[in-house]
């Protein structure tokens, strides 16, 4: 019983989020996948239980960090930079796969399952946020 009891913590450890907190938003959520190539994407979801913002940049020790919007255009899947994502009040907006994302590139190294990665999230009202993107395997 003290077997399956511990197995159950470390279970239940493993996939909890993180929850972060600038001024009225709420940042959950924050991961991303494993990766072998020289970029990588960060998501998470955002709420609001105040006034509008909007996220301006990212910083993290990577030598190209940006906003990026997934869209399809032409029967083309592109990603446009986005100078600033506004979170709109008492509302929420998704940073996912196929959607808004954070931008990691000029990796010099992939990433696997169980890395953390760092930034901080600039945000026009609430200031700055240090999060951390847990990097889970792909669904």
């Amino acid at each position: 019983m003290k077997f399956l009891i511990a197995a159950l913590v470390l279970i239940c450890g493993s996939v909890s989020a993180q929850t972060y907190q600038a001024g009225d938003l709420t940042l959950t959520d924050a991961f991303s996948y494993p990766t072998t190539g020289r970029s990588g994407a960060g998501y998470f979801t955002l709420t609001n239980d105040g006034a509008a913002d909007a996220l301006l940049d990212v910083e993290a020790d990577y030598p190209k960090v940006m906003l990026h919007k997934s869209m399809m255009k032409d029967g083309v899947m592109t990603m446009e930079h986005q100078m600033r994502v506004v979170v709109p009040p008492q509302g929420e907006i998704e940073f996912a796969p196929g959607g808004y994302h954070v931008m990691f590139m000029g990796l010099k190294e992939g990433w696997g399952v169980g890395d953390d990665i760092k930034a901080t999230l600039i945000f026009e009202k609430s200031g700055s946020l240090e999060v951390t993107f847990k990097v889970i395997e792909r669904p």
